[in-house]
C-alpha cells in the first residue's frame, strides 16, 4: 500500500469508528503528539483509546494530502455529532508500511475580523 493510501485509509477507518482496523496500520511503538495541549500518546493502543474515548461520533473529511519522500501530510475536517466542527493538520511518518508518528495541529473555524476585509476575500 502507498503510503497517502495508508493514510486515507486511516483517516476512513476513524471516521468509521473502526478502531481495532485502524490501530493495525499503526507501528506499535508509534508517537502521537498534540503540540496545542503538550500531550503525547505512546504506543497504538493508547493513541486509539484515546480517539475510542473522545466524546462523540466524528466524521472525517480529507480536504488535502501530499507526500513529501515518507512523510504524509494531510488536512482534515472534523465534524461530530457532539457540535465540534475544526480542521485538524496532521503529519504522518511512515516506516515499513506502518505509521511511526502523527504530530497533529488543531484549528476551530471563526469568522473574518472586519478590519481585514479590505484585503481578503471569504471562500
Amino acid at each position: 500500500m502507498k503510503n497517502t493510501e495508508l493514510v486515507q485509509k486511516f483517516w476512513q477507518l476513524f471516521s468509521e469508528q473502526q478502531w481495532d482496523e485502524a490501530q493495525s496500520l499503526l507501528s506499535n511503538e508509534v508517537i502521537v503528539t498534540w503540540p496545542q495541549s503538550r500531550e503525547k500518546m505512546i504506543g497504538s493502543k493508547n493513541c486509539v483509546d484515546v480517539n475510542r474515548n473522545y466524546p462523540g461520533n466524528h466524521k472525517i473529511e480529507i480536504l488535502k494530502i501530499h507526500e513529501l519522500e515518507h512523510v504524509v501530510i494531510t488536512t482534515v475536517w472534523i465534524e461530530a455529532d457532539t457540535g465540534q466542527k475544526t480542521y485538524a493538520t496532521s503529519y504522518f511518518e511512515i516506516v515499513e508500511g506502518k505509521i511511526s508518528t502523527i504530530e497533529e495541529y488543531w484549528a476551530e473555524p471563526y469568522p473574518a475580523p472586519e478590519w481585514r476585509k479590505p484585503w481578503v476575500e471569504i471562500y
